[in-house]
C-alpha cells in the first residue's frame, strides 16, 4: 500500500517537474524572441546613427539678448534664412525633435498622457476661453526623424512634404498619435489643440506601433506610446510679413524659429568642417548668435554597443538555460523509466511491446510539456500586453513542444534499448 502511494506521489512529482521544466524552457525562449524583436528595431535605428558625427546647434539668444534681437522685425527673417540655409545644406542632415507640451481639449481621462506625469507634478490642466485643456506630451519632428528611426505604423501614414509647411489662415495640422491613444481616437479624428499660443485642429493621420521609439536630445530611445507627434513647421513666406499682416502671433513665430534652429546636425564631417559650413551660412544670412557643440555622438555609439552586448548576454544565458533543462529532462526521463520498470515488465509479460510502452511514455510526456508551454505563453502575453508577435510566440511554442517530443522519443528509445529486459524478468 505504501509502495503504491509512493509511486503515485512520484508520478505527481514527475508531472509537475516536467511541466516546470517545459514552462521555464518556453518562457526563456519567449523572452529571447521578444528581445530579438525589440533589438532588431533598436539595432536598425542605431545603425543609421552609428559612426556618424552628431552636433547640436544652439542659439545664444537668452533673456535681454533675445528681447533686443526680436525688437527688429526683420531679424525674424534673418533667423528664418539661417535655419533654411542649414536645412538646404547637403553635407549635413538637420535632425529635429523638440519636446513641447501641447494643450489638448477633450483629452483622455487618464493622467499618464499629461506632460509632466512621470515627474509627479500637477495634472497640467488649464482653462482657456471657458474650455478645459490638458498640457499633453508632444514632440515636434522634422522629416529626418522618420529617415533615421524605424518608425512603424499600426495604421495610417507618416507626414508628407506639405505637412511641414505652415500656411496662414489654415489652422489644420496633421498629427500622429502614440499607440496608447488608439483606445480613445480613430484615424481622421479631429482634435482641438493649443500650440505655441495658437488654436489648431489636429487631424489624426496615423498611429505608431506599440513601443515605437525615436532618438531625442533627452533620451537615446524615447518611447512615444503616450505622445502626440507634430510636424516641425516652416513658413511659406517671410515671418516679418506674417507679423505685419497680423495673421499669426509673435509667440508662435518666435517659438517655431527658435525650436527649429536648436537642432542636431548629423554628418560625416569633423568639428572643424562643420563649423566651416555653418560659418559660410552665417556670412550669407548675417546671423551669428549661435554655437555648435558636440552632442550625443558618444551616446549614440554607446547605444549601439550596449544593444549588441545585451543581445550577446541574452543569447548566452538562454543557451546555458536550454542545455541545463535538456540535461534535467534526460535525467528525469531516465529516473522515471527506472522507477516504473516493474510496471513496464508487467506490460511486457502481458504481451505489450516496447514500442507501445514508448508511445505511452511519450503521450504522457507531451501532455505535461504542452501544459507547461501553454502556461508560459499565457504568462508572456499577459505581462507583455502586446499581441503583435503572438503568432510568432505560438509558432515557437509549437516547435518547442515538437522538439521536446523528439528529445523524449530519442531518450526513451535509448534507455529502453540499453535495459536488459530478459535479465530483469529472471530477477537479476
Amino acid at each position: 500500500m505504501n509502495s503504491a502511494r509512493f509511486k503515485i506521489k512520484n508520478k505527481k512529482v514527475f508531472k509537475l517537474f516536467t511541466m516546470l521544466l517545459s514552462f521555464i524552457f518556453s518562457l526563456v525562449l519567449f523572452v529571447m524572441l521578444i528581445n530579438i524583436n525589440i533589438s532588431k528595431i533598436e539595432i536598425n535605428s542605431a545603425k543609421k546613427f552609428n559612426n556618424q558625427n552628431m552636433y547640436q546647434i544652439t542659439d545664444m539668444l537668452i533673456n535681454e539678448r533675445e528681447i533686443e534681437f526680436f525688437k527688429e522685425v526683420q531679424n525674424y527673417d534673418v533667423l528664418n534664412e539661417f535655419k533654411n540655409h542649414i536645412l538646404e545644406n547637403n553635407k549635413v542632415d538637420v535632425y529635429s525633435t523638440v519636446w513641447q507640451p501641447i494643450g489638448l481639449k477633450e483629452y483622455p481621462n487618464d493622467e499618464k498622457f499629461a506632460a509632466y506625469y512621470e515627474s509627479e507634478l500637477s495634472d497640467a490642466l488649464f482653462d482657456l476661453d471657458g474650455n478645459s485643456y490638458r498640457a499633453s506630451k508632444a514632440i515636434q519632428v522634422n522629416k529626418s526623424v522618420f529617415d533615421y528611426n524605424v518608425f512603424e505604423f499600426a495604421e495610417g501614414k507618416r507626414f508628407d512634404d506639405s505637412s511641414y509647411l505652415y500656411t496662414p489662415g489654415n489652422n489644420s495640422i496633421p498629427i500622429i498619435l502614440g499607440s496608447d491613444y488608439n483606445k480613445y481616437y480613430e484615424l481622421n479624428d479631429k482634435l482641438e489643440l493649443y500650440y505655441y499660443g495658437e488654436h489648431f485642429v489636429g487631424e489624426v493621420i496615423g498611429f505608431a506601433k506599440e513601443n515605437t521609439s525615436i532618438f531625442t536630445k533627452q533620451e537615446p530611445q524615447q518611447l512615444i506610446n503616450r505622445f502626440i507627434i507634430l510636424p516641425s513647421l516652416s513658413f511659406s513666406e517671410n515671418p516679418s510679413e506674417l507679423l505685419r499682416k497680423k495673421e499669426v502671433g509673435e509667440t508662435f513665430v518666435k517659438a517655431l524659429l527658435l525650436s527649429q534652429t536648436n537642432s542636431n546636425l548629423v554628418t560625416q564631417l569633423n568639428p572643424l568642417e562643420v563649423k566651416k559650413e555653418i560659418a559660410e551660412i552665417e556670412k550669407v544670412t548675417g546671423f551669428s548668435d549661435y554655437q555648435i557643440i558636440g552632442a550625443n555622438s558618444l551616446s549614440v555609439n554607446l547605444l549601439h554597443t550596449m544593444i549588441d552586448s545585451n543581445q550577446t548576454i541574452i543569447y548566452t544565458i538562454s543557451g546555458v538555460v536550454f542545455v541545463l533543462i535538456l540535461i534535467a529532462l534526460y535525467f528525469l526521463v531516465k529516473s522515471t523509466i527506472k522507477r516504473e520498470f516493474d510496471t513496464y515488465l508487467v506490460y511486457i509479460i502481458n504481451g505489450i511491446t516496447n514500442n507501445k510502452i514508448k508511445q505511452t511514455i511519450q503521450v504522457e510526456f507531451l501532455t505535461h510539456t504542452g501544459i507547461g508551454i501553454a502556461l508560459a505563453l499565457l504568462l508572456t502575453v499577459i505581462l507583455l500586453e502586446n499581441t503583435s508577435i503572438l503568432s510568432i510566440l505560438v509558432f515557437a511554442g509549437l516547435i518547442v513542444w515538437l522538439l521536446l517530443g523528439v528529445v523524449a522519443n530519442v531518450l526513451v528509445s535509448k534507455l529502453l534499448a540499453t535495459t536488459n529486459v530478459i535479465e530483469k524478468l529472471k530477477g537479476d
